[in-house]
């Protein structure tokens, strides 16, 4: 993982550690969890890049939301079709942004089964000031 912005918190149980990620993966039943939505974060000099691979997803079921230095992406869906079983599908993943991240300008775009999540970097303003001396 890039050392720019850093996972929030392992959401992995030990439930989870001890059974495996296939345990309560049923046969006919297709569940996406937080750990089948695979991601990639990179950044260079003028933004931050997250990309979430989620092909087949709607995007009108996807979502992403900045709140206090943070960037959430999920994901929430739930399939009423009387030809098979309700099936929930969610997943949520996020991240502490970097302080210079302008948080009022951030995009994201859905093409051929991936989000991108864009967050420009401010400029920082310039702290040096010369001094008159009288």
């Amino acid at each position: 993982m890039y050392p720019i912005l850093k996972r929030a918190r392992n959401q992995r149980t030990l439930l989870d550690t001890f059974l495996g990620d296939d345990f309560f993966n049923f046969e006919n039943t297709s569940t996406i969890d937080d750990y089948a939505v695979r991601t990639n974060v990179a950044s260079n000099n003028e933004e931050y890049r997250i990309d979430v691979v989620a092909p087949g997803l709607d995007k009108d079921d996807m979502g992403v939301k900045v709140e206090n230095n943070y960037i959430y992406i999920s994901y929430d869906s739930e399939n009423t079709d009387k030809s098979e079983l309700v099936r929930y599908r969610s997943f949520t993943r996020y991240w502490k942004l970097p302080s210079d991240a302008d948080t009022a300008s951030v995009r994201a775009e859905y093409k051929q089964g991936i989000l991108s999540v864009f967050v420009p970097r401010e400029t920082p303003a310039n702290n040096s000031i010369q001094i008159d001396i009288k």
